[in-house]
């Protein structure tokens, strides 16, 4: 999965200076968009809430534990090691007074020692996401498209819907991590990797989101698909059986995350899903009525667009050109995906779709552009 990245890296200097220098302006620029535009400042309060048990939403908030624990593991080396030999405070003047009176929560923030230290761990660790995110983002369109400068150009798409995803969100670490894992399993199967990293990338994302339940689905789903076939989809002639050691990979995957989920949740304490009293929501059929009949529908259609644009409807075009696999993820993974959040969240919260775009949409685009231009050559 690493030959087209150490393709695009060859080069002369300034080659390579432009490439991290447009990495480092495309991770950069959702964060800025979160803190200007988002909630980013409410991810220390948050991460506290979390830490005393009192998420806001408890089913699910307090059960997505890998990024807090990553969160509180780099906060425990950063106070036995930088913070003894320099302390932020003599470097930096507090104000605990001013951070207790100013109802701005940028001043509060910045005013206290222990949430800016926070925040720059929030903020690196959002930035390490964003430049992986991009990295296999990167490597997953190579699989469709030769062309580098299409890929590229996918990639700032990618950058571009992720500082459109900012609605009601705050860094949104779990999300992205989330994401991240989702494009790990899908450089597996597209570079028929070792697939018994699949199991590793089930417990993390158990550990982190429960929509990660759909890695050994997909992961199995394009172990199926006979990609020799051709365009009909209907009926059964596109399968093919498995191996026994696709079953095995996705058995132990999905039993691996069923305890892992449980397990989190007797630690815990199980409450049953829904939103805080203060909303006034509710899981299911009340969700779905705000999220695409109400006033609400409104924000959430041009939220969704910012991040998909009209791509679906273009995809609709070419879904029966598209390769099977493309079309049985399409298939499978956009209606769930997006179903699942217009009855469980705020649907217009739209970074949760970036994984329909990544996995699903950009490479269905690129691969009729590739087939409508097929000298195209890489750079």
């Amino acid at each position: 999965m690493f030959k087209p990245l150490l393709a695009v890296w060859k080069g002369r200097w300034y080659k390579k200076l432009v490439l991290i220098i447009s990495l480092i302006l495309a991770s950069l620029y959702p964060i800025h968009r979160n803190y200007d535009h988002g909630l980013g400042a409410w991810q220390y309060d948050r991460h506290i809430r979390f830490l005393a048990s009192e998420s806001d939403f408890f089913n699910p908030w307090q059960y997505r534990i890998l990024c807090p624990l990553i969160v509180e593991g780099v906060k425990w080396g950063y106070d036995h090691s930088i913070d003894r030999w320099v302390p932020l405070d003599s470097v930096i003047h507090f104000d605990p007074q001013q951070a207790a009176n100013t109802t701005d929560i940028n001043q509060s923030l910045l005013n206290n020692k222990d949430a800016l230290i926070y925040l720059i761990i929030f903020t690196a660790l959002r930035f390490a996401i964003n430049v992986l995110i991009y990295l296999l983002t990167f490597s997953i369109f190579a699989c469709f498209t030769r062309n580098n400068w299409l890929n590229a150009l996918g990639v700032l798409l990618v950058s571009l819907a992720m500082g459109n995803a900012v609605y009601n969100s705050d860094l949104a670490l779990n999300t992205y991590l989330d994401l991240l894992l989702f494009l790990w399993m899908a450089c597996i199967v597209l570079y028929k990797g070792n697939d018994w990293w699949i199991l590793s990338i089930t417990i993390l994302g158990a550990l982190n989101r429960e929509t990660a339940l759909l890695i050994p689905g997909l992961y199995f789903l394009a172990s199926v698909v006979d990609t020799s076939r051709g365009k009909p989809l209907p009926g059964i002639k596109w399968l093919r059986n498995p191996t026994g050691r696709t079953w095995t990979i996705t058995a132990v995957s999905v039993v691996a995350f069923l305890l892992i989920f449980i397990a989190i949740r007797l630690y815990y304490g199980f409450r049953p899903p829904g939103m805080q009293e203060d909303y006034n929501l509710s899981f299911g059929w009340t969700l779905i009525k705000i999220n695409a009949f109400s006033r609400q529908a409104l924000r959430t259609y041009s939220e969704i667009y910012g991040v998909l644009g009209f791509l679906p409807f273009i995809c609709l075009l070419t879904f029966r050109y598209n390769s099977m696999l493309l079309r049985v993820w399409a298939v499978v993974l956009v209606p769930a995906w997006i179903g699942l959040h217009f009855v469980t969240s705020v649907a217009g919260e739209s970074r949760y779709y970036i994984v329909t775009l990544i996995l699903v949409l950009v490479p269905m685009l690129l691969e009729m552009i590739r087939r409508a231009e097929p000298q195209s050559s890489s750079t």
